[in-house]
């Protein structure tokens, strides 16, 4: 109990974002005053509901930031437009309104995108249960909240404007960062295993920001393109390092350092340096592929246009891609959201049923809830939704005995939005207490009854979503990922080993379009792979000790992702004949078979590979780990 309350406590001084809070605080007073004002004030409300796009804007390159803002201002205002015609027919209203939180919750889930998910598209929704029942309306209503929604976009615009540099440019510093700490820690075997464990994570990251800047402008833009190039050289010096580090090259030349580090300083000062490399480079073979990849960042740094053009490979986005491939029951994001749809459906359900005031509280109290990332983290939403509820109805109901007058409360509801946007990532038990002030008083704002009446009830309210909540997680689905996560290693062995025979078969297959879309299918299982572990770890019922088993596993099977990944962009990787092929499929298929069904493992010695020989090393670690620990998997899941 004291660690839990500990949990409820504990705040998080880098997730401060004072800035967003100021730019949210603004957005929300600007609207409504503006409308007060000039009498229009329900239409200076509806536009400052528009503004809360704003909150979904976190890290991200622009255009993903500006898509982002742009099409949940259009949601936004369709949501309302449909909360508006169905607000007066409970049974269509409840069921778009299963709709309005579910759908979001699966996009978010699938791509994941952080953020409050289908919160305030349920306040959206919902929100028109507050203001007079006219359904002519509707249109007005819609076009107000995405004039709202395109003052978000224009704050965001202006934030984009002001930034000295991308969120691309950030990462592809980052890579090179973990680079030199690659460099710098080669000689120790520990220490550089560690490094190499976060690079692959900082990679795909970095990966996922460039996709999410690509479009066809900036596929032509140069600055775009060399970044391509500097994050696949990255890798391409990771990858090297690796093979290394399998060979035991150590120590690493002082050349090497030296060169890393006047690379790195290009990338850093985006190539606006006076130091010029002149010393002449003699080392042994072994570390001329190493060399060879260092000098091309300084190649990349001082291309012209032509030759960047020459050799960039654009990669297109694959956010469909990713939505219809979760679109499976083997995927977790789909059991997930399966899960999700029912224990919403109850609660709304309840809502409507038992007529609730104000109905939409209960499921999104609800809703809030399962946001949690594991069921552990669902409980510690629970109680920080329910304290901050209960404070923050209480603080807000001291505020309104004295009857505020509505300037009063526009400053109240705009400080409210700042302060919440301000600690919601350091603490969500204290945001959640400015979070209650702020949907409170805008709904008695747009019902236009400033009173404790529309402050006490919500507490009720709370409590009633938190216990279907909390109810529903404990029977529905409460070792879905810990039973799933045997499986979902198996798959993902055998889907590395189909994508390893069309690698280096002898048969040489070749194809652009096939190479992108066994990527994409990779892509998502370790996705998936990474999903499951982490929610088997925050069961309640789960065997912590035997779940803690695969992630030796886990990490081996994503570096041997990352290596396949680098080999499917190089052209010249060498073939291996048929008998070792056979050796490395036949290891594959061992592993999956041990953890889909549990069985024994021996540990077969592969033949040597003449590139990546780092997959060797990471399928003898895997049948290690699986030896060890097989006695416990087969009790746990007999």
């Amino acid at each position: 109990m004291i660690k839990y309350l500990k949990s409820l406590t504990k705040f998080n001084a880098m997730k401060i974002d004072v800035a967003k809070g100021i730019r949210q605080g603004i957005l929300m007073f600007l609207p409504l005053m503006i409308g007060y004002l000039v009498g229009y004030f329900s239409i200076g409300l509806l536009i400052s509901t528009g503004t809360l796009a704003h909150i979904y804007v976190f890290g991200g390159t622009a255009k993903s930031k500006l898509r982002t803002v742009f099409l949940t201002s259009i949601v936004f205002a369709i949501a309302m437009m449909l909360g508006t015609l169905t607000v007066n027919q409970p049974v269509i209203f409840g069921i778009l309104l299963l709709i309005v939180a579910v759908v979001p919750y699966y996009v978010f889930s699938s791509l994941n995108i952080p953020g409050p998910s289908s919160t305030f598209f349920i306040v959206a929704f919902s929100l028109p249960i507050n203001l007079p029942v006219a359904p002519e309306e509707a249109v007005t209503r819609g076009i107000a909240v995405f004039i709202g929604g395109l003052l978000a976009t224009l704050v965001v615009i202006i934030v984009i404007l002001l930034s000295k540099e991308s969120a691309e440019v950030k990462s592809i510093k980052n890579d090179y960062n973990i680079i030199k700490q690659l460099v710098y820690n080669f000689d120790d075997p520990k220490a550089f295993a560690k490094v190499s464990q976060f690079a692959v994570t900082a990679f795909r990251n970095t990966d996922n920001q460039l996709i999410t800047a690509s479009s066809a402008k900036s596929q032509k833009s140069p600055e775009f393109q060399r970044l391509i190039l500097l994050h696949n050289i990255a890798q391409g010096i990771h990858s090297e390092l690796l093979e290394l580090n399998e060979e035991n090259a150590r120590p690493l030349p002082k050349e090497i350092r030296a060169m890393a580090d006047y690379v790195i300083n290009l990338v850093f000062t985006h190539g606006q340096t006076n130091k010029t490399w002149t010393q002449q480079v003699d080392i042994e073979e072994t570390y001329e592929k190493l060399v060879d990849n260092i000098f091309k960042v300084d190649a990349i740094m001082n291309a012209d246009e032509k030759r960047l053009e020459h050799e960039v490979d654009i990669r297109v986005p694959i956010y469909g891609h990713r939505l219809v491939n979760n679109l499976t029951i083997d995927s977790f994001v789909f059991r997930n959201t399966l899960r999700y749809s029912v224990i919403m459906a109850i609660a709304i359900f309840i809502a409507l049923m038992f007529d609730f005031d104000k109905a939409y509280w209960i499921p999104l109290s609800t809703h809030t809830v399962l946001l949690g990332s594991t069921t552990l983290h669902s409980f510690e939403r629970a109680g920080s939704r329910g304290i901050g509820t209960i404070i923050g109805v209480l603080a807000l109901s001291l505020i309104l005995l004295s009857m505020p007058p509505v300037p009063v409360a526009i400053i109240l509801l705009a400080v409210a939005a700042g302060i919440t946007e301000i600690f919601v990532g350091a603490n969500y038990s204290f945001a959640v207490i400015f979070i209650t002030i702020q949907v409170i008083l805008l709904n008695g704002l747009a019902s236009n009854h400033l009173s404790i009446l529309i402050a006490l009830p919500r507490i009720i309210d709370v409590i009633v979503g938190i216990l279907i909540a909390v109810v529903c997680l404990l029977v529905i689905g409460r070792k879905t990922a810990s039973s799933m996560l045997p499986g979902t290693l198996a798959k993902v062995a055998r889907n590395e080993a189909v994508l390893f025979h069309y690698l280096f078969s002898s048969n040489k297959y070749s194809s652009r379009e096939r190479d992108k879309k066994e990527m994409l299918h990779l892509s998502v299982q370790l996705n998936n792979m990474k999903q499951i572990y982490s929610s088997a770890n925050g069961e309640v019922f789960s065997n912590k000790m035997v779940i803690q088993y695969y992630y030796p596993s886990i990490y081996a099977l994503e570096e041997i992702s990352f290596m396949l990944t680098r080999a499917l962009s190089n052209e010249q990787r060498y073939h291996i004949d048929d008998e070792t092929m056979g050796q490395y499929l036949l290891v594959f298929e061992n592993i999956a078979k041990h953890f889909e069904i549990g069985s024994n493992i021996n540990v077969e010695e592969l033949t040597t590979l003449p590139q990546y020989m780092y997959i060797r090393t990471s399928l003898m670690s895997i049948q290690s780990n699986c030896k060890n620990a097989r006695q416990e998997v087969k009790l746990s899941y007999a």
